[in-house]
């Protein structure tokens, strides 16, 4: 009858212990998947952020160069392109502060903001070579 009884607690105490080793492994994988998604969404946020980079540069470049006479559109591509950037910045830094926890939605919003300013960007690319 005691043998049966301590069987029974020896076997709940390895059901228990398997059970959380479980949940720590799922919780680790977990962990894992949120730190490589989100090295990887800083990875392309930050290559797009310093091709934006050369482009402004080239873009102050030819205004300075042009003086007065710079025309309103490569002014406002360049304002343009300018906050886009500060946009990107923010989005750079949320992710890097992002938790396992709150990741879900920074993703989100920063994948949002990241292909939003991508997509300009790549159309932007086009034009802004006609003005160079």
């Amino acid at each position: 009858m005691l043998n049966t009884k301590f069987h029974g607690i020896i076997m709940a105490f390895i059901f228990l212990l398997g059970s959380a080793f479980l949940v720590q492994c799922e919780q680790e994988e977990r962990s894992n998947t949120f730190e490589k998604e989100r090295e990887e969404l800083v990875d392309n946020m930050e290559s797009l952020h310093s091709e934006m980079g050369e482009k402004l540069n080239e873009l102050g470049a030819r205004i300075e160069d042009a003086g007065e006479d710079a025309g309103d559109s490569l002014v406002n591509a360049y304002e343009e392109l300018k906050d886009d950037r500060s946009d990107l910045e923010k989005a750079i830094d949320d992710v890097k502060y992002a938790t396992s926890d709150t990741w879900a939605d920074v993703k989100s919003e920063t994948e949002n903001v990241y292909f939003s300013i991508s997509s300009r960007f790549d159309d932007w690319k086009d034009d802004l070579e006609d003005l160079l």
